[in-house]
């Protein structure tokens, strides 16, 4: 697991001043700037995602991207306890929100996955294509497991390029409610999504 750093971020709400613990792929490409942080409305957490991909060609003569885009679905411990006490574990839950930082420009969204209720993310796992070398395409990231509570992991329907990262959980006790991505954009050999850090709560 990568090395964990500790920030305090402040919250215009009942909860003034939350310690935000960071988890990050290990960055087997570095390409791209870091953008702004975006966590779940207070007292929400991470439950779910959605990516958005590129597909991949494997070729010279084209351009690929691959995983472009990362949406984490929010909702609260309530909204989901409520669905499970209907509808049992398979029980579809709207998101309250979804959060993104920054998103690359290409590809199709493809289907929501969401952990079973009332579960919420505790950990992910990055897909990363290596540097291919000049005369190939570089895509990076490429797919997506993230895992939920009690033994439960979500592969995510992204390209099957690349290495798995290896595991990035939060502390025990702790949830997903946030993300920052680093993303390429405009560059002859554009990658898109390189790198992902969470951040995790202690719930409320």
């Amino acid at each position: 697991m990568s090395g964990k750093l500790f920030f305090i971020l402040a919250f215009c709400s009942a909860r003034a001043i939350a310690e935000i613990e960071i988890i990050e792929s290990p960055p087997l490409t570095n390409w791209g700037e870091w953008y702004n942080y975006e966590g779940c409305p207070y007292a929400s957490y991470v439950y779910g995602f959605q990516l958005r991909v590129h597909e991949f060609w494997d070729s010279s003569v084209t351009d690929d991207t691959a995983l472009n885009s990362l949406y984490l679905l929010c909702s609260t411990p309530d909204a989901r306890r409520a669905g499970y006490e209907i509808f049992g574990p398979d029980a579809y839950t709207p998101p309250l929100t979804m959060i993104s930082s920054k998103v690359g420009l290409y590809g199709d969204l493809r289907r929501e996955w969401q952990c079973s209720s009332p579960r919420f993310a505790i950990g992910f796992e990055l897909r990363v294509l290596e540097s291919q070398g000049i005369l190939w395409d570089d895509v990076a990231a490429s797919n997506l497991i993230l895992h939920c509570g009690y033994g439960e992991s979500l592969l995510g329907d992204g390209e099957d390029v690349g290495v798995w990262t290896g595991e990035n959980r939060c502390t025990p006790g702790r949830v997903i409610c946030g993300i920052q991505t680093q993303i390429e954009f405009a560059k002859f050999d554009d990658t898109a999504l390189n790198n992902v850090k969470m951040g995790c709560c202690d719930p409320v």
